[in-house]
Order: structure tokens, then C-alpha cells, then sequence
């Protein structure tokens, strides 16, 4: 090792030490740094200063030594955009944002530092999708992400990606606690199966295993919160394994429409069961009928749930009838009924994002025609003049400030999924290409080989099988915010409302048709 490499791993755990014992004092020795030289040299010390400027001032609350070390960042990333340095540019810009509040000054946090938000969770995701990246490294970048969704109420797609994580590494016991935390959330608002407990207590004991994991990912203080909450839980009682492959298959992949993205417990009969909350009769004179927003609901998981089953057939070419012949495109084309039933499932699962915009356009009333509702469109209202960023539109605002916060979820969701930018947006670009033009699926070579004609693309089966994997936990994620903002907006509502109210029992629909002897 050379001597200047020597001395700067030296003055890395120097810093590193004073940023445990005395962080004012790091932030200001790292200022000190000079990094004025001609040499690889140089770039190391760059991101030694950016680095302990960000942790010292977030840790010393010096908003300005944190916004010097994401100026650091965003210069070595426009040099070197590895990684490594994009991650901690991510992890810079959440620092700038802080902790949102838990009062009446979420919202506003959420939207003064919703652009500095979005580009983290835009960083986050590129390094967890990055394979030529360390595991240590996506393993936290998915933490990391999954922490932002939390954050914004997308608590379904943080589930997604506190899991993820733990595939990427099992020990990462920061991923488990914070999972383990959400449903034990959720959990507490009523609603879910004993299960969603269970997982919780599962999850928070794969923390207490790997308390040495979360002190690398997290630190000594954060292990010790852990281990504290951990103990407080008991051991979950055993499980066994499900017979029928497709449960089996629908649990592995969170699939299942309920409150929280948890176990399959067979014992409750129904996969899906995530229900509506009671709503509050608005209209006079309705006759007794459930309100419609009921039919708009049994819809969305109807659809879902048909994609869901598109999906998982699809896997089966034998299942279709065989009655197509094709010409062979000597591309390892796949065609049929399966291949065209995996296209159709990532498409229905997409379009049920517009309805899940038209549901709430109805419930919480934001006054917009429904043949004119779209989901990327329906939260904000047109662009300031001075600065081009386009405000929550008044009756969304209102909704979220009168206490359904889950709603800015969707919100957040829809900007992921409309910008062109977003972490979502390949989705809604595939979607529109299976809606408008062609997509055609391969098994085997290499789709980029293939004769090109603009109106198709050609993308590897096994790949959009991922996606569409994906479209549907975005769709179930969607629809599970979807109800949450609606109880939270009739347990408020059912506070405010004084006098005498009527109830009205809305019955199982199996139970009606005769189907199910349940209630």
C-alpha cells in the first residue's frame, strides 16, 4: 500500500470516529479537507469530504454542510457515475429533505421537497436494478428506497422493497425491522389477519439474528433499538407449507388483494378479501342501495384479480386451446393465446390505475368529468406562471389536509408513473405499447438481433414476465392506498358527523348468490 493511500484510510477512520464522538468537530475538519490536487488522489478526497459533510451535518442539523456535500456528490456523479457515487448522491438528497413531520406540516414537507425526492428514489432504484453493483450496495439502496415510499404513504410498495432487499442480502436486519414495523403499523389501524402480526414478528426477529449487519448498515444505536423492539415480540408459531402450487405461488410473489402485503392464511377462505370500510350515506333518497362507489371497488379487484390469473396460466402453454397456426418469424418468437395472455395481464393491470383515479375522483368528489379522469393527470392543477410546478389541485388538497394522507401516495404513485423521468414510467411506456402497437415475446437469442419494423418491440419472455410481476404489485399497491385514504377519510367524516346515522349492511356477494354460507 502506498503511503498517501495509507494516510488517507488514516483520515477516513479519523473522520469516521469523530463523526460517532463528535460530529460538529468532523464536519469542520472535513472542511478543512483540500482536495485542490491533479491526481486520482483527488476524487477520494472529494468523497471523503462529501461524505462526512452529509452525515456530520444531518447529524449536527447544519443544513448548509449538507447542501455543500451534495454539491460535492452531484459534481463527482456528473464525472463518475458509478454506484457507489450515485447512491450516495441519493442518500445526499434525502438528507437535505429531513425526517417529514408527524402534524399538520407533513404536506407541506412532502411537497416543498417532492422534486428532491422524486431524483433520490430515482437513484435508489437505479443502484438496486444495477447487477454490476455490490450486494451490500443494493441491498441498502433497496432499504433505502422502500424507506422513501413509507414516507409517502406507498406503504404496499415499500413492503416490496424492505423484501427485496432481503433477498438481495437475508441478514439485512435494517430492511426486516423497518418491514416488521409497517405491518405492526397497519396492524394497529385495525382490519388485518393475525398473520399480518405473525410476519411482523418473523420479520422482526430475522433483526435480532443479524444484529451485527444492522450496526454495519445502520450503527451501534440503531442495532440496539432493534434488538430492544424485537424482545418485546414473542416467537411466531409454526406454519406449514401450502399444498396447492398457485397459493403457494401467489404468497411468494405478494399477490393477494388484502389490507397489507402479508402472508396467505387459508383458514380465512378468500385470497382476496380487502373490503371497503362503511361509508357514510351521502345522497338523499337512495333507496337503500349501497352507494356506487361499492360496484367501482368490486370492479378493480375483479380486474386484478383476472390479471393476477392471466399471469399464472400463462405459464402454462398447455392450458390454451391449440387452435392457432403462426409463421415462424425465425427470431424465437413466442405466439399463441399464452404469450398474448402474458401481454394483456401487464396491460389490465395498468389500466386499473385509471379507474383506481376515477374511484377516487367519485368518492372524495374533485369535480372532474370521469371520461376526462387519468391518473397521471388527476391530482395537480395547472403549471404556475413563475415557476412551472404544478400544485395539488384544491379538492385533492383539501382530502389529504382533512386526513386521508394515504391519498398523497397516489399522488407520489401517479408522478413516478407520468414523468419522464420516473422510476415508473418504462411500465406506462411498455403498457401504451401493448395498448397501441406490438409487443412480441422471445425465449430463447437475443431480441436486439431481431428485424426491427417501429411498430414492434421485442423484449425476452422471461423478462416481461418480471414486469408484469411488477405492473400487478404496483396495481395491488395501488388499490390497497386507495382503501386506506378512503378509511381514513370515513373515520374523520364519522367524527364530525353529529346527530342520529342510519347504517345500511352491505352483504357478501357470494352470500347473496347463494355461493358461500359466510356473511
Amino acid at each position: 500500500m502506498s503511503k498517501k493511500l495509507e494516510k488517507f484510510y488514516e483520515q477516513s477512520g479519523h473522520l469516521s470516529a469523530l463523526l460517532d464522538n463528535d460530529p460538529a468537530e468532523a464536519v469542520k475538519q472535513a472542511r478543512e479537507i483540500d482536495f485542490d490536487l491533479d491526481t486520482s488522489e483527488r476524487f477520494n478526497l472529494m468523497i471523503l469530504r462529501a461524505a462526512t459533510l452529509v452525515d456530520g451535518g444531518t447529524l449536527t442539523q447544519q443544513q448548509d454542510a449538507i447542501e455543500e456535500g451534495l454539491a460535492l456528490f452531484r459534481e463527482l456523479h456528473d464525472l463518475f457515475p458509478t454506484a457507489d457515487i450515485t447512491y450516495n448522491l441519493a442518500n445526499g438528497l434525502v438528507a437535505t429533505t429531513g425526517t417529514p413531520p408527524r402534524d399538520s406540516n407533513w404536506l407541506d414537507h412532502q411537497e416543498r421537497s417532492r422534486e428532491r425526492r422524486a431524483e433520490a428514489r430515482r437513484c435508489f432504484w437505479k443502484v438496486a436494478q444495477d447487477s454490476d453493483a455490490s450486494s451490500s450496495l443494493r441491498t441498502q439502496a433497496w432499504t433505502n428506497l422502500a424507506n422513501q415510499f413509507s414516507n409517502g404513504y406507498r406503504l404496499g410498495e415499500a413492503h416490496d422493497a424492505w423484501l427485496a432487499a432481503l433477498e438481495v442480502d437475508p441478514e439485512n436486519g435494517v430492511a426486516a425491522s423497518s418491514a416488521a414495523h409497517n405491518l405492526l403499523w397497519l396492524y394497529e389501524q385495525g382490519g388485518c389477519s393475525d398473520l399480518t402480526r405473525i410476519e411482523a414478528i418473523m420479520l422482526a426477529k430475522i433483526a435480532h439474528r443479524h444484529r451485527d449487519r444492522v450496526i454495519q448498515y445502520a450503527g451501534a444505536q440503531a442495532a440496539r433499538h432493534i434488538s430492544a423492539f424485537a424482545s418485546e415480540l414473542g416467537d411466531p408459531p409454526p406454519r406449514s407449507p401450502h399444498k396447492d402450487p398457485f397459493i403457494s405461488w401467489v404468497e411468494r410473489e405478494r399477490l393477494t388483494l388484502a389490507p397489507v402485503v402479508e402472508l396467505v392464511d387459508p383458514t380465512l377462505g378468500k385470497l382476496d378479501w380487502l373490503m371497503l370500510p362503511g361509508i357514510l350515506e351521502r345522497e338523499s333518497g337512495a333507496g337503500g342501495a349501497p352507494p356506487p362507489v361499492f360496484a367501482m371497488f368490486n370492479v378493480l379487484k375483479s380486474d386484478f384479480i383476472l390479471a393476477r390469473d392471466l399471469l399464472w396460466r400463462s405459464t402454462d402453454e398447455e392450458v390454451w386451446p391449440a387452435t392457432g397456426r403462426f409463421a415462424d418469424t425465425l427470431d424465437y418468437a413466442t405466439y399463441g393465446p399464452d404469450a398474448s395472455a402474458l401481454i394483456l395481464a401487464h396491460r389490465t393491470a395498468l389500466d386499473l390505475l385509471d379507474k383506481i383515479a376515477v374511484t377516487a375522483n367519485h368518492y372524495f368528489e374533485l369535480g372532474e368529468p370521469p371520461d376526462k379522469v387519468y391518473f397521471g393527470k388527476l391530482w395537480r392543477g395547472v403549471p404556475d406562471k413563475a415557476t412551472g410546478v404544478r400544485p395539488l389541485s384544491e379538492k385533492v388538497e383539501k382530502a389529504i389536509r382533512a386526513g386521508a394522507s394515504a391519498l398523497y401516495g397516489l399522488v407520489e404513485l401517479a408522478e413516478d408513473y407520468d414523468s419522464s423521468a420516473g422510476i415508473l414510467r418504462p411500465q406506462k411506456d411498455l403498457r401504451n405499447a401493448g395498448t397501441h402497437r406490438f409487443v412480441v415475446l422471445h425465449d430463447l437469442g437475443n431480441p436486439a438481433h431481431c428485424r426491427k419494423a417501429p411498430e414492434i418491440e421485442h423484449h425476452r419472455r422471461e423478462q416481461f414476465t418480471q414486469e408484469v410481476l411488477r405492473a400487478l404489485r404496483v396495481a395491488r399497491s395501488a388499490i390497497q392506498m386507495l382503501t386506506l385514504s378512503i378509511a381514513q377519510h370515513e373515520k374523520l367524516s364519522g367524527q364530525r358527523t353529529t346527530g342520529l346515522v342510519g347504517s345500511l349492511v352491505v352483504p357478501d356477494h357470494d352470500w347473496i348468490r347463494g355461493r358461500d354460507e359466510g356473511t
